[in-house]
């Protein structure tokens, strides 16, 4: 992004506040430095990623880090881009500064980075408390430190380097806090570009154009990350392994680097680090399906066979099969990533499937792990929550024995147990982040912020439903959430959303029941907005005849509800 882009970008804002329903993000950047262009290019990233809102972004006093931090916890933002650089730490380690670097003075200067960065993170720790936080450590080169020739570190600079590392690592261990990884900005900034001399001597802003427009874009997406993708559907023939599998038999096909084929096997072996991060795995394949269970089955394989479900393989058409998969999935086309080295079958599927993510499998090694890379950026999350793990057992379980069984009959045989847990906890994040990445039964669709979050649970009068199931075929962990307040006898339900693995098992029924007894209300009204994807959440509201095709707040009587005599099949406890 250009520096007049940015610029651009940010009088559209200006424009879009005027209107009084746009949506504003208070935003809070902490740097001890002149903000300059990194204010307009987060401002001018922030426009891109969310072209209907409005960022409200405030900074803090010049060269008063510590401050700033402090200023932007007692705010009312919503979520804050921390940057330090080594003059923050210690003026002597900056241009600007007429301190001196001498040999005599650069154990006390290491001294007092140590004793800095103790501060620091103690202020880091109360900001983070409150709002999430992006940490941004030095991007610009240390100017003056040790005794030795440019081509040798010194012993100093390396003790600095090692106590900004130990900074990061108790930083990454606080909730809320990203930090923006250097390795990646290595690449889309060369560390020679960043900084700016002239710029830092005449106005106090140490960065390039090119630097500010890099870190900003990067900030913004740290800060506010696209939902992860959900499930990956791969190929076989030239994808999972080489060779094809239907011409040479199952031994034949290889993943290793004595037959040349290892970037293969690295392929399996990041589909298994996914599949313990608890993405949904399935195959797509023209093969016969023996042959593809054979060569699936073998002990060499880096991933087991049982990892991936369905599996559908025949010599129909891949979208004919990955309409199947979705199906089996319960999920949608645009949480998917389909991965085949045909560009004839990747244009098939996303023909059939605009909104799902298609990529080619490369020959080339480098291009291969430049997929690789992509693929973790399409699937990383912050942390791993113990319901992701249970995802593909969950649903393979199900999904083989409701096939044929009645469907009310099967899921009174379930022996099912549901808790609600009413803590206000957090640190709960699995909670906030099922309200932000489910889509079909979302009561709404809107999504929240961790600040907002935090706010809604520190209000007294609000309320907080954490649903969690176990059935027969084991643990779902948490797979439901409702939000809201209690105003007299209505209990306000603005947020409500159930994970697509607990559909068909009336849970939502049980959650109803449960509200209705645990606060006493006489009537729930329910805040909903139908979109493009929450179909399943509509024919509830159906089912149970409250509202209107146009009604924004439906409205549902207990006396109606238990009049419906709705079969509540599990068993039920209540914690909190």
């Amino acid at each position: 992004m250009t520096l007049s882009e940015a610029l651009g970008l940010v009088q559209e804002q200006t424009a879009l506040q005027q209107h009084d329903n746009a949506r504003k993000r208070r935003l809070f950047l902490v740097c001890g430095f002149e903000p300059l262009h990194l204010r307009t290019f987060l401002q001018g990233h922030f426009a891109l990623r969310f072209p209907d809102e409005v960022a409200d972004l405030r900074t803090g006093l010049y060269g008063d880090l510590e401050g700033s931090l402090a200023t932007a916890a007692s705010s009312e933002s919503d979520a804050a881009v921390v940057v330090i650089e080594w003059t923050d730490l210690d003026s002597r380690l900056g241009l600007r500064s007429t301190g001196g670097w001498q040999l005599s003075v650069q154990q006390d200067i290491l001294a007092s980075c140590s004793a800095r960065l103790a501060g620091l993170l103690e202020k880091l720790q109360a900001l983070c408390s409150k709002i999430p936080v992006v940490l941004i450590a030095p991007t610009l080169p240390i100017p003056f430190l040790g005794h030795s020739a440019g081509w040798q570190i010194g012993q100093n600079e390396l003790e600095l380097e090692q106590q900004l590392v130990t900074f990061l690592t108790d930083a990454a261990k606080l909730a809320r806090v990203s930090i923006l990884n250097p390795r990646r900005l290595d690449k889309l900034s060369p560390p020679a570009s960043r900084l700016n001399a002239t710029s830092e001597l005449k106005a106090g802003f140490p960065y390039s154009i090119d630097h500010a427009s890099v870190l900003a874009g990067m900030a913004i997406q740290a800060l506010f990350p696209p939902a992860p993708k959900k499930g990956l559907i791969t190929d076989l023939d030239g994808t999972l392994w080489a060779g094809i599998v239907g011409e040479v038999g199952a031994s034949g096909v290889g993943w290793s680097q004595a037959d040349h084929s290892q970037i293969h096997g690295l392929y399996q072996q990041l589909l298994r680090h996914f599949s313990e991060m608890g993405v949904l795995l399935a195959i797509a394949s023209k093969n016969e399906l023996s042959v593809v269970e054979e060569a699936l089955g073998r002990s060499d394989l880096f991933i087991p066979a049982a990892a991936f479900y369905p599996v559908r393989a025949d010599w129909g058409p891949k979208s004919r099969h990955i309409d199947a998969i979705l199906r089996a999935w319960n999920i949608g086309a645009d949480s998917v990533v389909f991965v085949d080295d045909s560009p004839m079958e990747l244009d098939e599927v996303r023909t059939a499937y605009p909104s799902m993510t298609c990529l080619q499998f490369p020959a080339k090694p480098a291009a291969a792990l430049a997929l690789f890379e992509q693929l973790r950026d399409l699937f990383g999350k912050p942390a791993v929550q113990r319901e992701d793990a249970l995802r593909q057992t969950s649903l393979k379980a199900f999904g083989e024995s409701a096939k044929t069984a009645d469907i009310g009959e099967f899921v009174r045989g379930l022996n099912g147990k549901i808790t609600f847990d009413l803590t206000k906890n957090g640190s709960n994040n699995r909670l906030l982040e099922l309200i932000n990445k489910t889509n079909q039964f979302n009561l709404n669709g809107v999504r929240l912020s961790e600040a907002e979050w935090l706010r809604h649970l520190a209000d007294p009068a609000s309320f907080v439903a954490g649903v969690s199931y176990e059935d027969k075929f084991g643990p779902l962990g948490v797979i439901g959430v409702v939000v809201g307040k209690s105003s007299g006898e209505t209990l306000e339900i603005s947020t409500w959303v159930m994970s697509c693995r607990a559909f068909s098992r009336r849970i939502e029924f049980h959650t109803l029941a449960s509200l209705f007894e645990t606060s006493g209300a006489r009537s729930i009204s329910l805040a909903f907005r139908r979109t493009e994807r929450n179909q399943p959440l509509q024919d509830f509201l159906g089912e149970l005849e409250v509202g209107g095709a146009g009604a924004e707040i439906r409205t549902l009587a207990r006396g109606k509800f238990e009049g419906g005599k709705h079969e509540l099949p599990h068993q039920v406890a209540t914690t909190g």
